[in-house]
């Protein structure tokens, strides 16, 4: 059965208003408005979800804090000793990042900050900071990685011993 000119052209101009106000409509796959303002509110269910929600962690700002210590994507925590006062006192700028770095690790686990530090990494350059004092640097842990290889190697040569053992038969 063909469809009238007439009936097309309708059908064509109702499916482009039907798509073009879903895509104007701000509606998420389960039918809820998005919650800009609490990135954890957020229905996570792609990676780029998690590092739009992840974004709006970081632009998360506090009025107690100078746009210096200020967490962004690069990582760094732009402290002194001298600053650790300021820093680490109650209700200053070392809570409201570690509240940053829970925001991030709620919407996305594995992220990485472009110096490769990861959140547990901020989390424990604050507390060793606050602690000890803070050098002007971030505290990069490498133990992952180190352990990644360490596995590859034992699983190679445990392939390797069981192929020199078997090929001998």
């Amino acid at each position: 059965m063909e469809i009238p000119a007439s009936n097309a052209t309708r059908l064509l101009c109702l499916y482009g208003f039907l798509m073009t106000s879903l895509l104007f409509s701000h509606i998420n796959a389960d039918g809820k408005i998005r919650q800009v303002t609490d990135p954890t509110g957020n229905v996570n269910l792609s990676p780029f979800q998690e590092w739009e929600s992840a974004y709006e962690c970081l632009q998360n700002t506090s009025q107690s804090c100078s746009v210096k210590y200020t967490l962004t994507e690069a990582g760094w925590m732009n402290v002194t000793m001298a600053e650790k006062a300021d820093f680490c006192k109650s209700g200053g700028c070392g809570e409201h990042t570690k509240a940053v770095l829970t925001c991030i690790h709620l919407v996305k686990r594995d992220y990485k900050f472009t110096n490769k530090a990861t959140v547990q990494d901020l989390n424990f350059t604050i507390t060793n900071g606050c602690d000890f004092g803070f050098n002007g640097t971030t505290f990069i842990s490498d133990a992952r990685r180190t352990s990644k290889r360490q596995i590859a190697i034992l699983i190679s040569n445990l392939a390797a011993l069981f192929l020199l053992t078997n090929l001998a038969d």
